[in-house]
Order: C-alpha cells, then sequence, then structure tokens
C-alpha cells in the first residue's frame, strides 16, 4: 500500500507495464475482504494505497482501474468504517482491562531468533524483495505475491508485531486521508466522480458521507488537544 500512497502512477505504470494490474488487484482485494479481515496495519496500508488510486487523474489510470472506482470506493469506505469500529472496540476493552487490572490483548510469546546475520560472502535478501521480483517476473504465484508486497501482509506469523511497527504512515489517520482524498478527487474532476456516484449504490453514497461527517468530528477532536 505504501508504494501506492508514495507514487500511485509509477506504480500503476509499472503494474500495466507487466500486465498485471487487474489480477493483483482482484486479488489484493479479496485477501482484504478474507485473509486479512483481522489485521489492522494491512487494512490501514490497503486503504492508504487504494484511496491513492483516486488522486490519479481518470485520463491518466488504466482502463481495468477506472472502470472499478465505484466499486473501490464502496470497498474503501466500508473498510474505513470497520477498521474505526475494530479500534474503537479495542481501545474500550484496553482501558476496562487497566481498570481491571488485566490485559485483554497479551502480549504473544515470540521465540527468540536464532538468525545472527549474513556472512560476508552471503548476499542479503528477504522474502519481501524475493518476492516483489517473482512477482514482477510473472513467477509461480506471482498475483498472491504482488498483492501481499502491496497491502504488507507478507508473514502469517509476524501478526503480533503490528503493534511495535513503526511507520511514517503511523501519524496518518486512514479516516481523514480518506475523506480528504475523495472531496479533492471529486473537486478536480466533477465531471468523472459525478458518474462515479450515479454508479454507486445509494447505501454507499450515505456511507461516503458518514466517512466525511465523521472526519470532520476526528478533526476537530486533533485540533483541541
Amino acid at each position: 500500500g505504501s508504494a501506492l500512497y508514495y507514487n500511485a502512477p509509477l506504480e500503476l505504470a509499472e503494474l500495466e507495464k507487466r500486465g498485471v494490474t487487474q489480477q493483483v488487484f482482484s486479488k489484493w482485494i479479496l485477501d482484504a475482504e478474507t485473509s486479512m479481515n483481522e489485521k489492522f496495519l494491512p487494512r490501514k496500508l490497503t486503504i492508504m494505497g487504494l484511496g491513492s488510486i483516486l488522486t490519479v487523474p481518470p485520463v491518466n489510470m488504466p482502463a481495468s482501474i477506472g472502470s472499478s472506482i465505484p466499486a473501490l470506493i464502496s470497498q474503501l469506505v466500508s473498510m474505513s468504517i470497520s477498521l474505526r469500529e475494530d479500534a474503537e472496540k479495542h481501545a474500550v476493552e484496553d482501558a476496562q482491562g487497566e481498570q481491571d487490572g488485566t490485559t485483554p490483548f497479551p502480549a504473544a510469546q515470540v521465540e527468540e531468533d536464532d538468525d545472527e546475520g549474513f556472512g560476508e560472502d552471503e548476499d542479503v535478501t528477504n522474502e519481501v524483495d524475493e518476492a516483489y521480483k517473482k512477482a514482477l517476473n510473472g513467477g509461480s504465484g506471482w498475483d498472491d505475491d504482488m498483492a501481499k508486497f502491496l497491502m504488507g501482509d507478507f508473514d502469517d506469523e509476524g501478526d503480533d508485531f503490528d503493534d511495535d511497527f513503526i511507520s511514517p504512515l503511523d501519524s496518518i489517520d486512514e479516516l481523514v486521508f480518506l475523506s480528504d482524498t475523495l472531496k479533492t478527487a471529486f473537486a478536480q474532476n466533477p465531471d468523472f466522480y459525478q458518474q462515479i456516484q450515479a454508479a454507486m449504490t445509494p447505501d454507499a453514497v450515505a456511507s461516503v458521507q458518514k466517512i466525511f461527517a465523521a472526519a470532520n468530528v476526528i478533526r476537530a477532536a486533533q485540533q483541541q488537544q
């Protein structure tokens, strides 16, 4: 997701050059709805990454992406609301745990890593780099690997490290980001996004309005801090 967030046009151009755009995003969205539904970090990176596609001018979007914008916005809005609800639920449970003297989400026991680093005659590689290269080169399982690379969801055994992971994106509220991105996209390309809005269901449009309202509340709270 961070690759799209930092440079969506470049990442889309690379995927198009490789001819894998539709497959990668189909797999990514499918995983967003299933396997990573309980993981905070991949969900946030998905919102940030897919949301950044909306910053690309419609004329520069791949055809397969442009035609999927209504569904993409609906997915992003639904995921943002779900992620916010889960975060608030966990915050309440954490607060209750502190009051009761218990920890609702105890830290997992992490086995010590026996890897003592790389030898001088060894190439320094890692799973992310190898999977990314394999995905771009069309290797076996490339669609899974590229989707996992983009949404930051490689190691199922690494879920416990989400809370310890530090990123420049930590300071960005994904719901506010999505709200601002949607408003900017609509303002810069009103004709295109009027057609997009017309293609969305009434429930999806209403959910977008909820995102706008929630973002305003978050901004107000941040200004008071």
